[in-house]
């Protein structure tokens, strides 16, 4: 089954959304990863850094989901390094 197409300006809205999703992760990420001082997080630290993480992976997986509609309503290539290789 094909997706639907999608315009530009919701490809680009879209795609602005999930940056933006993920530097917020990101820098989540990087704020409880600042708080382990070598002897590692907290159980409850360690537990939302797992959580963080996974939403990245989600987001990351998201972007090259929404890369690869894109290409397929013949706007652009494919993107052979998907959301990663940005």
């Amino acid at each position: 089954m094909q997706p639907e197409p999608i315009t530009q300006a919701e490809y680009e809205s879209q795609l602005n959304r999930l940056h933006e999703r993920r530097e917020e992760l990101e820098e989540s990420e990087s704020t409880l990863t600042s708080h382990e001082h070598g002897g590692g997080l907290p159980h409850d630290e360690q537990n939302r850094l797992e959580r963080v993480r996974g939403e990245i992976a989600d987001v990351l997986q998201q972007i090259g989901d929404l890369q690869d509609r894109w290409a397929d309503a013949g706007n652009a290539r494919p993107n052979p390094d998907g959301a990663l290789g940005e």
